[in-house]
């Protein structure tokens, strides 16, 4: 029996390892086929386009084959056009080549329709281009070009790292190093070897090898972390996303602009369901950049330091749903501004990490891609008014991007004036100074004769929202007959002079002036301090409503008494009927996400007749209804993060122009008018705001531990002359 017939030995030659090679080339090629399947319409035309490519070249290939047969049988006189067996054509060279060329060009057209690269894609890039570059019959040539490499690679670095003092020396090093000795060297390693003399190409691909590798080993800490902790992206299509790693490696924080930046980055999005899948919406929905298009990068946090035992919880019980209605908002105007048909936006997400501790760090992300990021470039956001977002904002406007904080509001240093006092940071909110004559104009009229008021708040230099806060409230109480005011900074020095039981001296109010993550203790410990009786008045800033804002946090506060507190926007009754008319169109495109059920129509609980006291009887936030499992409820609210950041990106929209003007500083250039979701009027002179947008709002909640229950204003105790007498949206406007 000949070889041909004996069934051992044609699995000895489809075994080789050139077959094996190119067979791995294959498959892994055919996964990223059915990967990119799975992506739906934009997948399965990346499929058809490849596979129309594929099929061009295979069909030149085949003709140019033919073509050369029938030249050889010309030549020969021979007969024969097929050759006798099919293994030696499936295992020739050339068709070696022809499979790896085809592969990799299946994943440059992956590449280019997807908008990224993912780990598996870098994998099979490599394998493929040493099957198509580097692959011989003589595999201890292969060996000593890739050890030669890697050695010289490793040396590279090292040289790279002595000479970082002088430019000029480096680059005569890493000459030497990656390119000349690799050359000598591998001469003389193939002689010990047996090898035969290397041709200018296998010099050409070592020299390549060299320098990559050694690349990839100077420029480590920009990538090596970020891989080992799955927060690293390649370069995409658009030069917008990019991620790095926190030092301990446990988060991610950087830009994202895709819904798929791959397999490195999945945590990326954060650890919430919830909050991925409004992420993804949003990112989704972004199309490649043209001109007049508005690029809003939202900075904010998003993750969190992980529970030991649960890493879809945060360890502090943050849940971010203030940041969440931020990102419904961004949503909303994305597809309204879509709707116009003459300019779309495209959203860019910036996550700072948790209390916004990188917000100066992607700052600097954000002007390194400042040209992809188009014309009409704004930021928007910050998080929390800190050290490190005040660098971040500066930073910002050095490099001529706007700036717009819906709820920014410290004025440390500086009372009555913007966090950031620059033309181009355009501040929506007013001044905790605001907020502290409004707490002091509300007690002076409840009680006349004078007050004590304790102001909690854990000392945090770096906190410049708490620590203004804190001085603006004692500076707003020192002209106020027979009253005064105290710092709290632990929470073991609130006593029961705060409790109703307690009828000596004046009646003291508690004040809460810290981050609304310790909204919690502090409410626990009233309770325990208090006893059988209650707190005399709960006075809470507007961080709170962050807490306020989280249905479960207040069912679990065990408090059953009343806490005022100021809000950070404005209700869903405060919108006009045009946008509460729009509003609802877009929330029905992107009902999926909202947790609409069918047929449903989004109405707002304080819009109702039944609200015109000001009582809102079942409350439930959207971020509710998305949130909640056990006892689901039926949206009927906004929140109040929602409309400061709809404003934010309207105000943009109208601001920024499609062109920088010509001979003008672009910031102090910015001017506009423009009229804002609930009517009123948003003016810039200059690149400044003239005034703020969202007015100062007491809201109260009775009792804290129900949150189906609020009011959208102060209890009556604490109203005033001008406060709102009705919550409908016919007298609001």
């Amino acid at each position: 029996m000949s070889d041909r017939e004996q069934p051992g030995s044609l699995w000895r030659s489809l075994l080789t390892v050139d077959v094996v090679l190119r067979l791995a080339a294959v498959v892994l090629a055919g996964l990223i086929v059915v990967r990119a399947l799975l992506a739906g319409a934009s997948g399965l035309w990346s499929v058809v386009l490849v596979l129309a490519v594929s099929a061009v070249l295979w069909g030149t290939v085949r003709f140019f084959e033919r073509l050369r047969t029938l030249l050889a049988r010309a030549r020969t006189g021979s007969g024969q056009w097929l050759p006798p067996s099919r293994v030696p054509a499936v295992v020739s060279r050339a068709r070696s080549r022809l499979a790896a060329m085809l592969a990799l060009l299946i994943l440059v057209v992956h590449a280019a329709i997807t908008g990224y690269v993912g780990v598996w894609t870098i994998l099979v890039a490599i394998a493929l281009a040493a099957i198509a570059t580097l692959l011989s019959p003589d595999l201890r040539l292969v060996a000593l070009l890739g050890g030669t490499a890697l050695v010289f690679a490793a040396a590279t670095v090292f040289v790279a790292e002595v000479f970082r003092g002088s430019t000029e020396a480096r680059a005569l090093a890493i000459s030497i190093a990656a390119v000349v000795l690799p050359a000598l060297v591998s001469e003389k390693i193939g002689k010990l070897a047996r090898q035969p003399a290397l041709t200018t190409t296998h010099h050409a691909i070592l020299a390549i090898l060299t320098l990559v590798l050694g690349f990839l080993g100077w420029t480590r800490a920009d990538w090596l972390p970020g891989v080992m902790n799955r927060c690293y992206t390649l370069p995409t299509s658009t030069g917008i996303t990019v991620l790095r790693a926190t030092a301990d490696g446990e988060r991610c924080y950087g830009l994202l602009d895709t819904d798929d930046p791959g397999v490195f980055a999945t945590p990326s999005f954060g650890p919430d369901p919830v909050t991925v899948a409004l992420e993804r919406e949003i990112l989704a929905n972004n199309r490649p950049l043209r001109d007049g298009d508005l690029t809003v990068v939202w900075l904010g946090a998003l993750s969190c330091d992980p529970h030991p035992t649960d890493a879809t919880r945060c360890a502090d019980g943050r849940d971010y749903p203030s940041e969440r209605d931020q990102l419904r908002a961004l949503l909303f105007a994305q597809t309204q501004i879509e709707a116009a048909g003459d300019h779309r936006l495209h959203v860019v997400i910036a996550d700072a990490a948790q209390d916004v501790r990188h917000a100066d760090d992607v700052a600097q992300l954000i002007i390194s891609r400042r040209e992809a990021l188009g014309e009409r470039l704004v930021v928007i956001g910050g998080g929390d008014s800190r050290d490190v977002t005040q660098r971040a904002i500066n930073r910002l406007l050095d490099a001529g991007i706007p700036f717009i904080a819906p709820n920014l509001l410290a004025d440390l240093g500086a009372p009555d004036r913007p966090f950031v006092d620059r033309p181009g940071y355009l501040q929506l909110a007013p001044s905790n100074m605001d907020y502290a004559r409004d707490t002091v104009a509300r007690l002076t009229q409840r009680f006349p004769e004078g007050f004590r008021l304790d102001i909690y708040q854990h000392r945090d230099p770096t906190d410049q929202y708490t620590t203004s806060l804190v001085n603006d409230l004692l500076a707003a109480v020192k002209p106020a007959a027979g009253a005064s005011a105290r710092h709290v900074p632990g929470l073991d020095q609130i006593n029961a002079s705060a409790c109703t039981a307690h009828t000596d001296g004046p009646p003291t109010v508690l004040y809460f002036a810290d981050r609304w993550t310790r909204f919690a203790d502090f409410v626990q410990q009233i309770n325990h301090v208090c006893g059988h009786s209650r707190p005399r008045l709960v006075i809470a800033d507007v961080s709170a409503s962050r807490f306020m804002a989280n249905y479960q946090l207040r069912a679990a506060s065990s408090a059953d008494w009343r806490v005022d507190y100021y809000v950070s926007g404005p209700g869903c009754a405060d919108l006009t009927e045009e946008t509460f008319a729009t509003l609802t169109t877009q929330m029905d495109a992107s009902r999926d996400v909202l947790n609409l059920r069918p047929g449903e129509t989004f109405a707002c609980a304080d819009r109702a007749d039944s609200a015109s006291a000001g009582e809102v009887r079942n409350a439930c936030t959207l971020d509710a209804a998305a949130k909640l499992t056990s006892q689901p409820c039926r949206p009927n609210d906004l929140g109040t993060y929602l409309i400061p950041m709809w404003d934010a990106v309207l105000l943009a929209d109208s601001l920024l122009p499609d062109r920088p003007p010509a001979g003008k500083d672009y910031l102090t250039s910015l001017e506009t008018t423009t009229t804002l979701t609930t009517g009123a009027q948003a003016t810039v002179r200059e690149g400044r705001l003239t005034e703020p947008t969202i007015p100062v709002r007491m809201w109260h909640v009775d009792p804290l531990n129900d949150p189906s229950r609020l009011w959208e204003r102060p209890n009556p105790e604490l109203r005033l002359p001008t406060d709102p007498t009705t919550t409908t949206p016919q007298e609001v406007r």
